[in-house]
């Protein structure tokens, strides 16, 4: 089923990390999304793609550069922050502040390429040892849809993964099904958006003032427990 959503203009390329949106502090209307993976799987065509729904085949896989662009999701107006990563020579370029700054994390790997599937397990591995909010999406995108007939890696491989790192799945086409990739970008920022409206819950549950009285009884019981059986003989 479609997300009722539209984008507004063309999305603004900013190529200068210290303007990045500021992250760690979700605030419902501001989506930040890292996309990572090796050259040549499409990572750049597949969000020009979604931002503009224009295909550009050939980008310069050394520059990176973060979109800004307005969309409505649900009927409301979110501002999604899209960093496109730098591929070089020896590997990955992944900053520690950039997954910090990731409210979602799209990894993407070319179903023609496998090295480039079998890359994302070390990512994943280091992208978990450095995200701080246990509430960061992660989603597994399979580019290049298009050319089932030379794929080199199985859906079942894909869904171990996903299973693995607790991953959303989608399989895209930059080059040919625009929808496709409309489809994976909104889904992340509407998992993002369930996330924070679930945190927002909990923490205005949290503040309610009878929440707090009980918790303020609780905490010195529980110290006195804790207390009494260090000090309690072991048998």
């Amino acid at each position: 089923m479609p997300f009722p959503y539209h984008l507004d203009k063309d999305p603004k390329p900013v190529m200068d990390d210290s303007r990045l949106p500021k992250g760690g502090h979700h605030n419902g209307k501001d989506i930040n999304i890292l996309v990572v993976g090796l050259k040549g799987v499409g990572k750049s065509a597949l969000t020009v793609r979604f931002l503009t729904k224009r295909f550009i085949g050939d980008y310069d896989s050394q520059i990176e550069a973060v979109y800004t662009q307005q969309c409505t999701l649900d009927g409301k107006t979110i501002t999604v922050h899209v960093l496109d990563t730098a591929w070089q020579a020896n590997g990955f370029s992944i900053k520690d502040d950039q997954i910090v700054w990731a409210d979602a994390i799209i990894m993407v790997y070319s179903i023609t390429d496998r090295k480039s599937f079998e890359k994302l397990r070390e990512v994943a591995d280091y992208i978990i040892s450095k995200k701080t909010d246990s509430k960061t999406v992660l989603a597994l995108v399979a580019n290049k849809s298009d050319l089932v007939h030379m794929s080199c890696v199985t859906n079942l491989e894909a869904t171990q993964f996903c299973a693995e790192y607790n991953c959303l799945f989608f399989e895209t086409s930059a080059s040919e099904n625009y929808n496709s990739v409309t489809n994976a970008y909104m889904s992340v920022c509407k998992q993002v958006k369930s996330n924070y409206k679930k945190r927002e819950k909990i923490s205005k549950f949290m503040q309610n003032p009878a929440i707090k009285a009980k918790l303020q009884i609780r905490n010195p019981i529980r110290g006195l427990e804790m207390k009494w059986r260090s000090r309690a003989p072991t048998m």
